[in-house]
């Protein structure tokens, strides 16, 4: 149950971001798709749940697996953050497949 509270918190805040992200241009382009640059972009409250929805995504955008380890996002986070830092235009989704290596 607790499981699936913490993916409902994760569609929640990707949606918030998503509302967000719309309010600056037009269209909003999906996590799967975004640069580091993008993801530096956002509000730093927002790191986690990035990294958290990039972790579940697949190159096709859908959840690879419906289990998301809460622990490890605070671990890899920082390491996301870092890579992206150095290279800008990398893509998100795979600096966070990555860090989880």
């Amino acid at each position: 149950m607790k499981k699936y509270f913490v993916i409902g918190a994760v569609i929640t805040s990707l949606a918030s971001m998503s509302a967000m992200a719309a309010d600056k241009k037009d269209e909003a382009k999906p996590v799967a798709e975004w640069t580091c640059e993008e993801f530096l972009a956002i509000d730093d409250n927002f790191y986690p749940t990035a990294v958290g929805v990039g972790e579940l995504l697949t190159k096709k955008d859908k959840v690879e697996d419906a289990v998301l380890d809460v622990d490890g996002i605070q671990t890899i986070t920082p390491l996301v953050i870092d890579a992206c830092k150095k290279d800008t235009k990398a893509n998100f989704v795979e600096q966070v497949k990555k860090a989880k290596q």
